[in-house]
């Protein structure tokens, strides 16, 4: 451990040790709950409240933990786009202008990362504090001025802060603060990218989306709306647009209710890969889409943020167990 990380730690509350690799791990252990977050990707990894037997959070057992390569699970940092970046060429086209022929050329450029470059860049600690409630707080901050500066190219305008304030007690909260520091409008699209974890997918239930009006992009795109609870037989990947609602998450198997709140964020997007995708994917095993769903707080498609010099936007998510009655 470095000198400059050493600094930051809290005497029987937090400590920061390495993978194998070298990435560095924070480790949260409080009167309330513990907590694991790596400074790569500025990612929370588990988060379990000492009253609850389960994690609330769902991490690969095949996770790799590389430089270059995305972490599977816990909740990884969209930013500053969502999804493959041909995605957002109609977004970026409002920015840089005509953008087509741009594109044509960069596509598959691994300078273009699915959902962005905050996720596989290493950020840096700005503080760790203990709170009165026995809650423990940090704030992690990704080096922006580089990063952005490397994908002028294809952002010429986009010179913006980032930051992440991570709260830890019997609840979990995280809040995202996008800063535009140029003289120019930007635009962004987001997404605390939420792996739960579950008993067996085919036995929850998620509430709070009834009635909204989603992009499914398991057929293509097509536009549906949502009628009842959301429930699971087969690969689910839809993009909810224009909703704040507070989610709830049922779990019989585990007797508890995931509760998901936010601000500041229009969009949730609800993805289970199920077993073709996940036996492909060689961060995941064969069967472990039983034990996950995502559900992300974002700010997606027509939901995305667009930034004035100076101003900042902040997209917060806050994280809440119950046990079933």
């Amino acid at each position: 451990m470095t000198q400059s990380l050493q600094q930051f730690v809290l005497e029987d509350e937090l400590s920061i040790t390495e993978t194998t690799s070298g990435l560095p791990i924070i480790n949260i252990n409080n009167s309330l709950a513990s907590a694991r977050i790596s400074l790569y990707g500025g990612q929370l990894l588990d988060f379990k409240p000492h009253a609850q037997d389960e994690s609330v959070l769902w991490l690969s057992d095949k996770a790799q933990y590389q430089k270059a390569r995305a972490i599977r699970g816990g909740i990884p940092i969209c930013w500053p786009w969502f999804g493959d970046f041909s995605e957002q060429v109609g977004d970026f086209n409002e920015e840089v202008g005509d953008f087509s022929e741009k594109f044509e050329n960069l596509n598959g450029n691994p300078a273009l990362p699915a959902h962005g470059y905050a996720r596989v860049s290493l950020w840096e600690i700005q503080s760790t504090q203990s709170l009165p409630d026995g809650g423990t707080q940090l704030v992690l901050t990704m080096p922006c001025y580089d990063i952005c500066l490397s994908h002028h190219e294809i952002q010429p305008h986009f010179d913006c802060d980032l930051s992440l304030t991570i709260t830890i007690n019997k609840t979990l909260k995280l809040e995202m603060q996008t800063k535009n520091r140029g003289q120019s409008p930007v635009i962004v699209t987001e997404a605390l990218h939420s792996y739960f974890n579950v008993s067996d997918i085919h036995n929850v239930s998620i509430d709070g989306l009834d009635q909204k009006n989603y992009r499914d992009k398991v057929s293509g795109g097509q536009s549906f709306q949502q009628d009842g609870m959301l429930k699971f037989n087969g690969e689910t990947d839809r993009v909810f647009i224009d909703t704040q609602a507070e989610i709830q998450l049922f779990d019989h198997g585990f007797n508890r209710k995931i509760i998901i709140s936010k601000d500041n964020s229009n969009s949730t997007v609800v993805w289970n890969p199920w077993q073709k995708k996940s036996a492909a994917m060689g961060d995941m095993s064969d069967e472990s889409w039983l034990t996950m769903v995502c559900i992300e707080s974002a700010n997606v498609n027509r939901n995305k943020v667009v930034l004035n010099p100076g101003q900042k936007h902040i997209l917060t998510t806050l994280i809440a167990v119950e046990e079933l009655m």
